[in-house]
């Protein structure tokens, strides 16, 4: 069998699934060894699937053909609320605070969860470019986290990355300036939680928030719930009273889904529309799936904005795909549809399969379709919105600068040059318990030697690449894995040149962040880096499916 470009063997096994052999029964016992305290809490028969099939990730509830749930589209869409910031002698200052709480994610069950401001999620940030800014974030949990700016051009020392603990009780404030040259351009910004050594779970207790700087206002006119809506799509595992459940099969190593199907917060919600062009902000929060974003009647939309802003002109389409940490901005035509309803959903089955080299990488979800947001259209509250013709100028990125290569691997069962099964090293984190999680959710497993980049896998000792401040490069990415992954970098935009040496999608010309490389892909990408980071807060390049992040899948780069 052969590996592909990945250096250990059983890599091969475990993420292709294409028989069952010694090799790959060595795997399995391997990832059980691992998983065994994140499978203490919270695993029941049904989560577990039973015999071979739950160890290799099969559970029954997940390979069910995918329906509708029972009384989907009786709750509103909720919007979160927006933080303007308060200015005080020239500086605007913004106060979040990270905390645990009780939710209603399915109606009529109560879910612990955290949040920032709040049980679940958190608000939408609007930060104006060449305006100093002072976010002070409070940690009232019982554990040390951090708060990334997933997106943003600021500092290392801004960044929040894992060497930016903010301990239990404490505050950080975070100061930075967003670049004004860049207004043209700018788009949302995620807002991430990070457990240093840890899963990186910003999602599945319910962190989640975002900065947003801009609105067309010519396509919309109200932004923050009216004909302007942020749509946070998530997939969840819970337990029947209610519980989140993290890590309840060995197989969740490759990517935690779930098989509920949350929009801001809330199972399969309504939202109430006006009958003219209404602008979507989609956001792919979930851990490890994608989506295919598409209408329930097949209609074309446009495409205005990918993760970092506008795109130059409008692009027709009728399907859209998008990994976890990306982010794109749609806009959908109402006008003739006054008293109809509409439902964005994820048309899975006929892409999301080929993203995953084996069948054990995609679950029923996957391999079918579901409904995400039902669209209730009524009255409209202008006479005419109008789609611009052109939206945004892109200043080209030199693409002979220098070039920096990177490859992209699958899991590695043995060795990876660390002590112990799996290279493994000190594995799960020793600073907070296992179930330490909301309403004792386990936290998984954090720090396993599994995944790589460039044969390395993430140490926090350990400065893999060296940056000029000021200069244009070239980032090459190749996919020797047998899935696909979802490129995330810190601290800079991406433009992409070529995929496969051949032209780029039309919706993915605009400034990116987060980008899809397929099985067997080389992209070329190229970054300007004009924010400064050293070795004791340097920046990251990762796989943002979070288990792959969170056990090996991740670099540091120091600008300077």
């Amino acid at each position: 069998m052969s590996d592909s470009g990945t250096s250990n063997a059983l890599s091969t096994l475990t993420e292709s699934g294409l028989q069952l052999s010694r090799r790959r029964l060595i795997g399995t016992a391997a990832l059980a060894v691992l998983a065994a305290p994140a499978l203490r809490k919270g695993a029941s028969a049904q989560a577990m699937g039973g015999g071979m099939g739950g160890m290799m990730g099969m559970e029954p509830g997940l390979l069910k053909p995918a329906t509708m749930n029972a009384g989907a589209f009786t709750r509103p869409l909720a919007i979160p609320p927006q933080l303007s910031g308060e200015e005080r002698a020239g500086v605007l200052h913004y106060a979040l605070r990270m905390g645990a709480g009780i939710s209603e994610l399915v109606a009529g069950t109560r879910t612990p969860t955290w949040g920032y401001n709040g049980a679940l999620l958190g608000p939408a940030l609007r930060v104006p470019r060449g305006r100093a800014v002072r976010i002070a974030v409070t940690n009232n949990l019982d554990q040390s986290t951090t708060t990334h700016w997933h997106g943003a051009h600021v500092p290392g020392s801004m960044d929040g990355g894992p060497q930016s603990l903010i301990l239990p009780g404490q505050t950080f404030d975070y100061r930075f300036t967003l670049d004004p040259s860049l207004a043209r351009r700018s788009g949302t910004t995620l807002v991430r939680r990070r457990a240093r050594g840890r899963m990186p779970m910003p999602g599945w207790p319910g962190y989640c928030s975002s900065i947003t700087e801009w609105t067309l206002a010519s396509v919309c006119r109200a932004p923050g719930g009216v004909d302007d809506i942020p749509v946070i799509v998530q997939d969840r595992r819970m337990a029947a009273d209610g519980r989140l459940l993290y890590m309840t099969s060995m197989m969740d190593l490759m990517g935690m889904k779930g098989d509920r199907f949350l929009v801001n917060g809330r199972e399969q919600p309504y939202a109430a529309v006006p009958a003219q062009r209404v602008r979507l902000r989609l956001l792919n929060g979930s851990n490890a799936r994608f989506y295919n974003f598409a209408l329930s009647d097949g209609r074309a939309f446009h495409a205005i904005a990918t993760d970092a802003g506008l795109l130059e002109r409008p692009v027709e389409m009728r399907r859209l795909v998008l990994a976890p940490g990306e982010r794109a901005e749609i806009v959908v035509d109402l006008s003739r549809d006054q008293g109809k309803t509409l439902v964005l959903r994820s048309d899975s089955g006929a892409v999301i399969p080929a993203l995953n080299g084996a069948p054990m990488h995609s679950d029923g979800w996957d391999r079918n379709g579901f409904d995400l947001l039902q669209l209730r259209i009524v009255a409209p509250i202008a006479a005419k919105t109008v789609l611009p013709a052109r939206m945004a100028e892109h200043v080209a990125l030199r693409s002979d600068a220098p070039v920096r290569r990177h490859t992209l691997q699958g899991m590695r069962m043995m060795g990876g040059g660390g002590p112990g099964m799996m290279g493994m090293g000190g594995g799960v984190e020793r600073g907070a318990p296992p179930d330490s999680g909301p309403g004792g959710m386990s936290l998984g497993i954090g720090g396993a030697r599994l995944f790589s980049i460039d044969g390395q896998f993430m140490d926090m000792a350990v400065i893999n690449q060296r940056v000029r401040l000021g200069s244009t490069e070239v980032w090459e990415v190749r996919n020797d894995a047998m899935m696909a992954h979802p490129f995330h970098c810190h601290g800079t935009s991406l433009r992409l040149l070529s995929r496969n040496g051949g032209a780029v999608p039309e919706w993915e010309q605009g400034w990116k962040d987060t980008v899809l490389v397929h099985i067997n892909e080389t992209v070329r990408m190229a970054a300007r880096f004009t924010q400064p980071a050293d070795d004791a807060h340097p920046f990251m390049y990762h796989c943002h499916i979070l288990e792959h992040e969170g056990n090996g899948m991740m670099g540091q780069f120091t600008v300077a």
